[in-house]
């Protein structure tokens, strides 16, 4: 706390000697994100990626975890289809360093320190804005890789309904319904496929409802999925199944004249998991509470945060954690300044500064730099796990059992950014980031044994982590646009040299889109993904694929009718590993839709 209110002091008396203006770049997008406040994000010394809401209406994707796998330096892993869990990786970080955000609240499991992208349908979301960078300074624990931030849809100035019908690949259906109004927003949604595997079958809900009325703004989302867990090819499970049943609540108060924001929110996760072939039915439920009072005057924001998280868990016990924290930002002319100071029930306190520049090198250039902390608690799964005996494979016995004596994981990061326009058409970035973190936390092995296991979770490893990344695009012709993205990191184990997990070298991904509100839309995007390890001991790899998405439609008048092909060439790729085989991805997939728009 002593530390927080040093640097109040400071920002109070440094800013008396204002810089010039922060200057304005050709970005005109708003981001909200990265300081907590809308800013326009030319003038955001962070990494932000914003996918729009026409982003998502001409892309294949159906879901979260989908979407964003053309953004540069984000890594995305499913362990099949429809049906399968997808995680996110930002700049070689695991999953458990990206903390995922609800409209700003966090969503993240406090039990497994994930959460499940394939879970939200995109039905209802507006944008989504990922922050490629430290955020502890504003959100506390987990943004060690940065942060993904799910913003859905609100009120519109004029009454409208959407209806949208489609059928595709493997008996898919798909239904939705959205509408809005002056104060309102709703929508329904659900998916239902049969699977392109054995026990694969995939069933979601996903509805909504937002209410505005002058300072408040209430809203309530439900996401339910029921799907099949068929396994890896070497290791297949014909009658396991998994359900998860979230539901997210916030109230808004926001006063923009004085600068007051106040959100009570809370996430619910309940997660199912049946197997009988081996007796095992597994529970987890957490609840997670929070409330984020936040002032913001001119170019100072700040605020304060208490949240509870519940746990009641068949493998962890029941337990109920604490965190406490205050937050202060600063704008001074070119340059950011922030911290945050965490204090909680179960690994102490913690305080993560940051600060960042952004300079206006020519009236077309900006160079951007920033340097930051960033922690990541261990999860409740981590600390409390209950000592658990089972059959090894192929033979003994495997024991597994938390560690309350964790500590949580601390990072630095530093990265610099030069963007261009090089026309009124067209724009590059170009980047460098280098990303050390101390401490991570890894079960392992602790047996003699060359029989029997014992896994455990201990701060075993530090990572050392750097990277590039290219941005190019361009409008080619009127409605015509195209974009390429490349990636190249070495992501690895700083004791052992070893590759991370799970985190490619080469990433890159291209597109070209046409759009005619006369004629027709198309989108196809092209993405590559190079070889990643599939353990610390780099062992095993999972080869490179390319794989290919078109998407073609049509608008006449209030209808619209959309072809999609997911996977054009059936690559036969996977991007998971069991024990001795993959998780396939699917192939070719097929899906046409009826959109039907109604105004009033």
């Amino acid at each position: 706390m002593k530390k927080l209110i040093i640097l109040l002091v400071g920002l109070i008396v440094f800013s008396a000697g204002s810089f010039a203006d922060i200057p304005r770049f050709y970005g005109e997008e708003i981001v909200v994100t990265a300081l907590r406040v809308p800013r326009l994000k030319s003038s955001i010394p962070w990494d932000t990626t914003v996918i729009t809401r026409e982003d998502i209406e001409d892309s294949t994707a159906a879901k979260i975890g989908d979407i964003i796998r053309t953004v540069p330096g984000v890594s995305v892993k499913a362990n099949g289809g429809l049906s399968s869990q997808i995680s996110a990786r930002l700049r070689g970080s695991n999953s458990q360093q990206v903390l995922v955000l609800l409209n700003g609240n966090r969503i993240n499991s406090p039990s497994l320190g994930t959460f499940d992208l394939g879970d939200i349908l995109l039905t209802d979301v507006e944008r989504i804005e990922i922050v490629k960078a430290p955020l502890s300074s504003l959100y506390g624990a987990d943004a060690v890789g940065g942060v993904i931030n799910i913003i859905t849809r609100k009120a519109t100035e004029k009454p409208e309904v959407v209806v949208s019908a489609g059928y595709g690949e493997y008996a898919t259906r798909n239904l939705s319904v959205a509408g809005s109004g002056p104060n309102y927003f709703f929508s329904a949604a659900a998916i239902d496929s049969d699977g392109f595997r054995a026990n694969s079958a995939y069933r979601a809900q996903d509805l909504n409802l937002r209410l505005m009325n002058g300072y408040f703004e209430a809203g309530i989302k439900k996401c339910n999925t029921d799907k099949g867990s068929p396994g890896s090819l070497d290791f297949l499970t014909p009658q396991a199944r998994q359900s998860d049943k979230n539901m997210f609540y916030d109230l808004v108060y926001k006063a923009d004249k004085a600068g007051l924001k106040a959100t009570l929110s809370q996430a619910t996760l309940d997660q199912k998991y049946e197997n009988p072939t081996f007796a095992i039915l597994s529970t987890h439920k957490t609840t997670s509470t929070n409330l984020n009072i936040q002032e913001s005057i001119g170019d100072y924001v700040a605020g304060l945060e208490i949240r509870n998280d519940n746990s009641r868990s068949t493998n962890s016990g029941n337990h109920d954690l604490t965190n406490k924290a205050v937050y202060a930002q600063a704008e001074l002319g070119p340059m950011v300044i922030g911290a945050r100071e965490d204090i909680t029930s179960s690994y102490g306190s913690h305080f993560n500064p940051r600060v960042g520049f952004v300079f206006n090198l020519r009236h077309d250039t900006l160079l951007k730099t920033s340097w930051g902390k960033s922690f990541k608690a261990p999860t409740i799964d981590d600390l409390y796990w209950s000592r658990l005996t089972e059959p090894g494979w192929p033979s003994g016995v495997v024991t597994t059992e938390g560690n309350p004596n964790l500590k949580p994981e601390t990072s630095q990061s530093f990265d610099i950014t030069l963007e261009r326009k090089l026309s009124h058409k067209s724009s590059a970035r170009l980047s460098y980031y280098v990303n050390q973190i101390k401490d991570m936390i890894r079960w392992t092995n602790t047996s003699t044994s060359t029989i029997d296991a014992f896994w455990t979770p201990t701060n075993i490893s530090d990572a050392d982590i750097q990277g590039i990344e290219f941005e190019y695009e361009k409008e080619i012709a009127k409605y015509l646009k195209t974009f390429i993205n490349f990636g190249y990191q070495l992501a690895k184990d700083a004791g052992s040299g070893n590759f991370l997990d799970y985190a490619p070298q080469n990433q890159l991904n291209a597109g070209l889109k046409y759009r005619d509100p006369d004629k027709f839309d198309s989108n196809i995007v092209v993405r590559y993904v190079g070889e990643r390890y599939t353990n610390l001991v780099n062992s095993t790899q999972l080869p490179s694929y390319t794989v290919v998405d078109l998407s073609l439609s049509k608008d006449f008048g209030i209808y619209t009718i959309k072809g999609e092909v997911e996977n054009l060439f059936g690559e036969s790729y996977a991007e998971s590993y069991g024990f001795s085989d993959v998780y396939p991805m699917p192939g070719r997939r097929y899906n046409i839709s009826v959109q039907l728009r109604i105004n009033n």
